[in-house]
């Protein structure tokens, strides 16, 4: 499932990932199989059909969780289900006792600045490319964690 989604987000929104859809689509199975692992996924389902997701990687030498590869479907954006995958991983983090959140933003990209702020992250005042063969800048945004448990789910 992971692939298919990742697939998914990357063809959707091609300018806001630091990877490309043809890059994803080289990925062998084992590699796929590694991401699955290192992570906690979390997908959001409506009507049966994934339609946003996002994942929180663990970093234990600094008590702190990456997010990455935030996406939601294009015709539910503004609908919540991104407040949703935020509240559940910063959810996540807490209840799994890290103490901070951290997350990168391409620059320009306003929306998503405005959604990790509207949940109290705030710039951290690092930057830099994406990566050498990407020269986009992002900014890093960092959120402190209390232990806020998991989001229920709402039909619960």
């Amino acid at each position: 499932m992971l692939r298919e989604v990742r697939l998914r987000a990357l063809a959707d929104a091609p300018g806001v990932f630091g990877a490309s859809l043809g890059e994803a689509r080289r990925r062998g199975e084992g590699e796929w199989r590694a991401r699955v692992v290192e992570r906690a996924q979390f997908v959001a389902v409506v009507n049966g059909e994934v339609v946003g997701a996002v994942a929180g990687v663990a970093e234990h030498e600094s008590c702190s969780v990456h997010v990455m590869s935030m996406w939601v479907d294009r015709h539910l954006r503004g609908a919540g289900v991104s407040d949703r995958l935020v509240e559940t991983v910063v959810g996540w983090a807490g209840s799994e006792g890290f103490t901070l959140v951290r997350l990168e933003v391409t620059d320009g990209n306003t929306a998503a600045e405005r959604l990790y702020r509207r949940h109290g992250f705030v710039r951290s005042g690092r930057s830099g490319v994406i990566s050498e063969g990407d020269p986009r800048v992002e900014f890093e945004m960092v959120l402190a964690v209390t232990d806020r448990g998991p989001v229920e789910d709402a039909a619960s």
